[in-house]
Order: structure tokens, then sequence, then C-alpha cells
């Protein structure tokens, strides 16, 4: 996959939080054409259709550290995506809401009008 490839940097988030349920919700909501490939220690992700890939390992000073490639930066949306979620406390799924109308449909938290997510129609 990413070998060599795009750009690396330290993560803002432990990618373990992907494997929580609402966690990878969220994820999903930021990045939503995104493909999750891998658990734990390491996790891809691919947009097969622009080809974006971002790819998450351990790194040597004990943290995280994230490669990105690609016209996506797949990791930059989950990591905003989740800093929102854990920011409003990290809530239950419940806490979720969705709107639909003409022009499309969103994801929101709390309520309407709080920290919301576009969904492709």
């Amino acid at each position: 996959y990413l070998i060599g490839l795009g750009e690396e940097r330290e993560s803002r988030i432990d990618p373990s939080i992907l494997d929580d349920w609402t966690g990878c919700f969220v994820a999903q909501l930021g990045a939503p054409p995104a493909e999750r490939m891998g658990a734990g220690d390491e996790v891809i992700l691919l947009d097969v259709a622009t080809g974006s890939q971002a790819s998450s390992t351990k790194a040597d000073s004990g943290g995280w550290k994230v490669r990105q490639h690609g016209p996506l930066r797949l990791w930059d949306a989950v990591e905003n995506a989740i800093e929102t979620w854990q920011k409003a406390g990290s809530p239950h799924q419940s806490e979720f809401g969705l709107t639909v109308s003409r022009s499309g449909q969103c994801v929101w938290l709390g309520e309407p009008d709080g920290p919301r997510w576009s969904l492709p129609v």
C-alpha cells in the first residue's frame, strides 16, 4: 500500500479508537468514502475512487505515525471527526441524529445545530 508514498507525521489520535463501534462510526462520518483494512496496531484507509490512502502504525517514540497519499486526506478527516466527538464527551451512538432533506443528508451530534457531518447521496 503506502510503502514509501505520501507524507508522514505524528497522529493526533490512537487508531485503536476505531476498534470501538462508536469510534468507527464517527471515523466513517469524517471520511465516508474510506474503506478500512487492518485493526489494532495498523489501520489502513483506502478510497478506491480517488486512490487516496492512509496508514497508521506504532511510532518508535511510543505514539502513532500516519502516512497519507492522494487527493483526499483521509486520516486528517478521521482525526477531525474523532476530536469533535471526543470534545463532546465521546457520547454513545444514541446521541446522534439524522436530517434528510431535498438538498442532502447529514448526521448531527446532540442537536440538529450541533456538530454535523454531510453524507454523500
